[in-house]
């Protein structure tokens, strides 16, 4: 009898857990209008929207340098938007945590017409990840499919800024 209730007591809280976990990440929904919506809220500042995934290898091993740049470009806003299904999210939030990016604006997928929401950031956009929109303050965006480095971005933010 004892050693059901204790079965039952680590079952209930690793729900717990799970559950805290997934509450933890907060994405907002991301969908169609977003990008827009998302450049009309940082107009006036260099801003990079970034897409990524919790299974894209590459997304991952760049994690830490975005989060050097999230915390040395104070001038800078930067915005996270998950590509992974729902089934993912929790794994996303942990990564992004784990980088130390938890207090980086979160966005997620919430649309399942994919072709749409590239292409409302770049028509040339095929889903390749990870995925760079930087737009600077007047406005420009100019976008970049693949890895990106500190040296890269620090060299479009000393153009972006007014």
């Amino acid at each position: 009898m004892k050693a059901g209730r204790a079965l039952s007591f680590v079952g209930l809280a690793a729900l717990a857990f799970v559950a805290s976990a997934a509450q933890a990440l907060e994405l907002k929904p991301y969908g169609r209008g977003s990008f827009e919506e998302i450049r009309k809220a940082h107009a006036g500042r260099p801003l990079v929207v970034h897409f990524w995934s919790a299974t894209c290898a590459p997304c991952l091993a760049e994690l830490p340098d975005w989060a050097r740049v999230a915390r040395e470009k104070k001038g800078l806003d930067i915005v996270f938007v998950n590509a992974d299904g729902e089934g993912d999210r929790v794994k996303a939030g942990a990564r992004l945590e784990k980088a130390g990016l938890a207090g980086v604006a979160q966005y997620g997928f919430a649309d399942d017409f994919l072709e749409r929401l590239y292409f409302e950031v770049d028509p040339g956009w095929r889903g390749e990840l990870p995925f760079t929109a930087m737009v600077d303050a007047g406005g420009k965006l100019v976008a970049v499919a693949g890895p990106m480095d500190e040296p890269a971005i620090a060299g479009w933010l000393s153009k972006a800024s007014p």
